[in-house]
């Protein structure tokens, strides 16, 4: 049986290799959808939509910026899209002191917590493990979520 390699890419953040192939099940997608109006989705929320076969989540950060990430949690599968997201807080050396890291928003799972940074699908607590990203941009009035073959890209 032969095995077919995925392309990897680094985490910016834990600098470990994370699997971005544009395949499900071993077959190739290109798969474009366009998921609502740019007005329907203001600066801090998320929605559910689906490419293809897959559930996807659409955030769309404070800043404006969009990420889509795979909706299911890696843990036991719960609704990422009724999760919610907020900036990262981390601890520091001294007990109890919780700094927000900038610029690194997380999703949290609605069930038992799970963090996922939106800009890498990576789990906060183990960056070995990631979500599937895809590629969010507006394309003239519409938001719009690819699976390129390439690999996923946010805009």
């Amino acid at each position: 049986m032969r095995t077919r390699r995925t392309p990897m890419r680094r985490c910016p953040h834990c600098e470990r290799s994370v699997n971005s192939s544009g395949s499900l099940g071993g077959k190739r997608l290109n798969v474009k959808q366009v998921v609502c109006h740019k007005s329907e989705l203001s600066n801090g929320q998320i929605m559910r939509t689906q490419l293809g076969p897959i559930p996807v989540v659409v955030v769309r950060t404070k800043a404006g910026s969009l990420y889509a990430l795979a909706a299911k949690c890696l843990h036991q599968g719960g609704p990422l899209d009724q999760g919610r997201v907020y900036e990262h807080h981390a601890t520091t050396k001294d007990v109890g002191e919780y700094v927000i890291d900038p610029g690194r928003e997380v999703l949290k799972c609605p069930w038992h917590g799970y963090e996922y940074d939106i800009k890498t699908g990576c789990t906060v607590f183990d960056p070995s493990r990631a979500v599937q990203t895809f590629q969010a941009y507006e394309e003239e009035d519409q938001i719009v979520v690819q699976l390129a073959t390439a690999g996923a890209r946010q805009a």
